[in-house]
């Protein structure tokens, strides 16, 4: 049966689990996965931290399920994932210089890191804030899902909101059982904790949580670093 995309996101009766090989990309498993987004549904997937929901950024509808689903509060902003850096400039006003260092030396990788947006983009996820979180991931799945979407993805961990971040297919399932198109089943994650955020706004950069990477790690790349 086809399924117009404005039909797509209220059809998930049953979430479907599709297992990942470690050894080799399923690029038909992904191709799936891609169509699921492309049509406006959302799929949880693993990534070099903790798991995450995955949705079309620029599809606002796709993005508002997020919300629903995590029990989010709207003025509590979604990050998004790119596939490199260049991509920046689509989205953000500047690229300080402690920034350009933290981009340079933990991209791709697991820091999140919080820009002055450009106006009027992607407002929806930013919770009426001026201000966008990116992370461009060093996880083969992410990166695969980027490449076949061909649009930012949303970066948000598949738990719900206050919660601890899902580590495996089956966590998932605990919270999303038939709420989500489909969970790309990648295992255990390797690591228990999520993404480091900092705010890279102004010319001093802020740390907001504390993450896969240290406070003590991040300072050494960019010594103007403070603590919220």
């Amino acid at each position: 049966m086809n399924i117009s995309k404005d039909q797509f996101i209220s059809a998930v009766k049953k979430t479907e689990i599709l297992k990942l090989s470690k050894e080799k990309e399923p690029k038909n498993i992904l191709r799936q996965a891609a169509e699921v987004i492309k049509k406006g549904g959302v799929v949880a997937f693993p990534t070099e931290t903790v798991y995450a929901l995955g949705a079309d950024a620029m599809n606002k509808d796709a993005v508002k399920k997020i919300f629903r689903l995590k029990k989010r509060e709207a003025n509590k902003p979604i990050a998004i994932f790119l596939s490199k850096p260049e991509e920046l400039s689509k989205f953000v006003k500047v690229i300080t210089s402690p920034a350009k260092r933290l981009i340079k030396y933990f991209w791709p990788g697991p820091l999140t890191l919080i820009f002055k947006s450009k106006p009027g983009k992607l407002i929806y996820l930013t919770g009426g804030k001026e201000k966008i979180g990116i992370r461009v991931s060093s996880s083969k799945t992410v990166q695969s899902l980027l490449r076949q979407t061909r649009t930012p993805l949303t970066a948000t961990s598949a738990n719900l909101s206050g919660l601890k971040g899902s580590l495996s297919a089956s966590e998932v399932l605990k919270g999303f059982d038939g709420k989500i198109a489909l969970v790309l089943d990648g295992g255990p994650s390797e690591e228990t904790a999520p993404s480091s955020v900092v705010d890279v706004c102004g010319d001093t950069p802020i740390l907001i949580r504390e993450g896969r990477i240290s406070f003590k790690e991040i300072k050494k790349v960019a010594p103007e670093l403070k603590r919220k």
